[in-house]
């Protein structure tokens, strides 16, 4: 029951990965091997176990463990990246669009409030 479980879940992570390939093609194939690598494992619990004990490691469900948490530790470091390029991503484009667009009737801009010229010019498609 739960070998049918993980493996399902692990198809799915690997039709996910296959989806993705024209995205990102390491993504894919990072997500494709990790996947196989699993079923293999969950199939063959007896190689896990061999693996850990040649790496020193208790147990083969130990060592599961520890790449999980490399593994996690390594996507969070990821995104954190991907945020931290978005938000200076809206922050240039802030700051260029704050430069283009005057606020009506602000003292020293020229803008006159009731003035049909005072209403900020259209920004036009690059």
């Amino acid at each position: 029951m739960i070998k049918t479980m993980l493996i399902s879940g692990l198809l799915l992570c690997l039709a996910y990965a296959f989806l993705q390939r024209r995205k990102s093609r390491t993504v894919s194939v990072g997500i494709s091997l990790i996947s196989i690598a699993g079923i293999w494992f969950v199939l063959m619990p007896q190689h896990t176990t061999a693996l850990a004990d040649a790496l020193g490691v208790g147990r083969g469900a130990d060592l599961v463990a520890y790449f999980w948490i490399v593994i996690s530790v390594f996507v969070m470091m990821n995104l954190q990246f991907k945020i931290l390029g978005l938000q200076r991503d809206i922050t240039e484009v802030s700051r260029e669009l704050a430069l283009r667009t005057p606020v009506r009737g602000e003292p020293g801009n020229g803008a006159d409030p009731g003035h049909p010229q005072a209403d900020p010019p259209a920004l036009e498609p690059n």
